[in-house]
């Protein structure tokens, strides 16, 4: 009899179910009326409006093939239960989940669900409600928030270069100022004999803040001024490399081993010469008195979908694991007295990761020699 009562309560909605077909015909969004069968699973009564637009079923179609379950983002299927249970009581829900269309496309959906409830039973026994497309703003939401975070990690990077800049660029700026009150306190006393070191010293100090912002204008110029990409064999891109820094090879007597075949790369080809001429004068530096010192480019071949890794290794000193990723900072030196201004592996990973890939370090600490290792995106089919 219960039942019978509830049934008899239905006219209103059979109205509203007619208004939302004829309202839903002529927006891009589609209503639904789904009802609990005896065994309180639901099941589709009817959809108007854009539903197979959305869906890219016809009604019969989409029942057939499991409905809204079927259809559903296995990960989403946590939250469906969720908005179940507040339907369940007597609770409006709106909510955004994933659906696949049926050529299985992903697309986000916004779902309107009203509960249709049995006042006397105390239960729910049915849902009307609304779908709406929102993939396209859930994409712009996305790019939006990649490019806050990308933001963000700039801002902190900025922070991070004008900190060491202003406290790299002190130091000759000290420098200079107190070679030049000795040499204006020399001048006083007539010290002649002591202008001369006075004066290298302070062009000395003058020739190293010049390296420095000769440095910077490279680093900040990565990523704005490019040559188109192009597939280049990684053996020319070493052999670029090499012939600039031969007389330092054959000076320390370090033997350079490049592997064969190397395979092709795509990217920049002139800071794609960059970076592996940074990484083999990087080992140069820091090599150990080993009677045969050597320095080996070569490349791993990609393994489950992941990139080839290419790598620059050497027998020399070694970096402990704890300065793995600072050396990567810009003016970061291990060793202060080493030439250089500590520039390079900051411009071989701003490099590496405009081009879409990573740097890291493997080693296993004092003796154990360096490799570093680099990734680049795959040469485009054409």
């Amino acid at each position: 009899m219960a039942a019978h009562e509830a049934d008899d309560s239905r006219p209103g909605l059979a109205e509203s179910e007619e208004k939302y077909r004829l309202i839903s015909e002529v927006i891009s969004d589609y209503t639904f009326s789904s009802a609990l069968n005896s065994e309180g699973k639901l099941f589709l009564n009817w959809v108007a409006g854009a539903f197979e637009t959305i869906t890219g079923y016809d009604y019969p179609e989409y029942v057939a093939r499991g409905g809204w379950l079927a259809a559903l983002h296995p990960d989403d299927l946590e939250q469906d239960a969720r908005d179940m249970e507040l339907l369940r009581q007597n609770k409006d829900v709106v909510t955004e989940v994933r659906t696949f269309t049926k050529t299985g496309e992903l697309r986000w959906v916004r779902v309107y669900g009203h509960p249709v409830w049995d006042a006397e039973r105390q239960e729910l026994v049915g849902i009307y409600g609304a779908v709406q497309d929102v993939t396209e703003r859930k994409l712009v939401e996305a790019e939006r928030e990649a490019l806050i975070h990308e933001l963000e990690a700039k801002n902190a990077e900025l922070e991070r270069f004008a900190y060491t800049v202003s406290h790299d660029l002190k130091s000759p700026l000290i420098t200079i100022r107190g070679f030049l009150g000795m040499l204006s306190k020399d001048l006083a006393e007539g010290r002649s004999d002591r202008l001369k070191g006075d004066i290298e010293r302070t062009v000395a100090a003058a020739d190293s803040m010049e390296r420095l912002l000769h440095e910077l204008l490279r680093l900040s110029r990565i990523g704005r001024v490019a040559n188109p990409a192009e597939r280049v064999p990684l053996a020319f891109v070493v052999r670029d490399a090499a012939l600039v820094l031969r007389s330092q090879l054959d000076e320390r007597g370090i033997r350079l081993l490049v592997d064969e075949p190397l395979p092709e790369v795509y990217g920049d080809r002139l800071r794609l010469v960059e970076v592996v001429q940074n990484l083999i004068e990087n080992a140069v530096k820091f090599h150990a008195a080993e009677p045969d010192r050597w320095i080996r480019v070569g490349a791993r071949p990609a393994v489950d979908g992941q990139p080839g890794v290419y790598f620059v290794a050497d027998n020399g000193i070694g970096i402990e694991p704890r300065h793995h990723e600072k050396v990567f900072g810009l003016f970061e030196k291990l060793d202060t007295g080493a030439p250089g201004t500590g520039v390079g592996l900051a411009l071989v990973r701003r490099i590496v990761e405009v081009h879409g890939g990573r740097v890291w370090i493997e080693s296993a600490g004092r003796g154990g020699g360096t490799t570093v290792c680099f990734t680049l995106p795959a040469p485009s089919a054409g």
